[in-house]
């Protein structure tokens, strides 16, 4: 859908201050992962409520990338999925396989590289207001939602990126070698980011690829009051 508008700043407010709220992202990947062919996808399902969150990450590439999210110990498991807990207690990564494997970490590197795929992080860091510029495509309904559909210019925001004050997002833009046009959507009511889709091409450093890459956020749920809760294995997790 083309529109004869110039880009402008998008108006959106912040994805926050809700209660509770679920969300969608997946990553569909072709290139290199550690220097080594991959082709397939990553899916992260986040649950929110209140001060306790769950990301749950599964997809044809999450055994290529578990070392990467819990070391070398990790990396011996075969996983189906891993969840990363945010909870009062503290912050915890369950690999769900055989059986599942509890891990208390030490070092916040682990649980950053999850938090960094997750659907609130992305969709945060591709909406922020200096790079949330594009065209108004039109008025749709997105899951029976009426939203407000806007294109933003893959090559506007490549530019802006960079030049973010946002150090996460001007690390992200550093490592592309282009991106493409992008489809937003905004609540029509709340004015604020409902889904993004975007691909493009570079390296993407939380997964160690180098490639061609799409992103897709959806906001799938909000004040749903999703149960997260640390399973039992968790009573007795493993220390890294």
């Amino acid at each position: 859908m083309t529109t004869n508008s110039t880009a402008n700043y998008i108006p959106l407010n912040p994805f926050t201050g809700f209660d509770s709220l679920d969300a969608l992202a997946v990553l569909t990947v072709n290139g290199l992962i550690n220097s080594k062919p991959a082709q397939g996808t990553l899916k992260g399902l986040l649950a929110i409520n209140g001060a306790r969150r769950r990301v749950t990450i599964s997809g044809s590439l999450l055994g290529e990338i578990a070392a990467q999210i819990g070391g070398s110990v990790v990396g011996l498991f075969t996983p189906s999925t891993v969840d990363l807990y945010h909870v009062p207690e503290g912050a915890y990564i369950v690999i769900n396989g055989f059986f599942p494997v509890c891990i208390k970490p030490d070092a916040p590197k682990a649980v950053a590289v999850l938090e960094e795929m997750s659907p609130e992080s992305l969709l945060t860091m591709l909406t922020r207001s200096d790079v949330a510029r594009g065209k108004f495509a039109g008025q749709e309904t997105f899951n029976g939602r009426p939203v407000n559909h806007y294109i933003i210019d893959g090559s506007d925001f490549l530019t802006a990126a960079k030049k973010s004050s946002d150090p996460q997002l001007r690390a992200f833009a550093g490592g592309l070698w282009s991106a493409e046009d992008a489809d937003l959507y905004v609540d029509a009511e709340g004015i604020y980011p409902v889904a993004f889709h975007g691909a493009y091409s570079g390296a993407y450093e939380p997964l160690k690829f180098a490639g061609v890459f799409e992103v897709q956020i959806e906001l799938t749920g909000i004040n749903t009051n999703p149960l997260v809760q640390l399973p039992p294995s968790c009573d007795k997790p493993i220390a890294m």
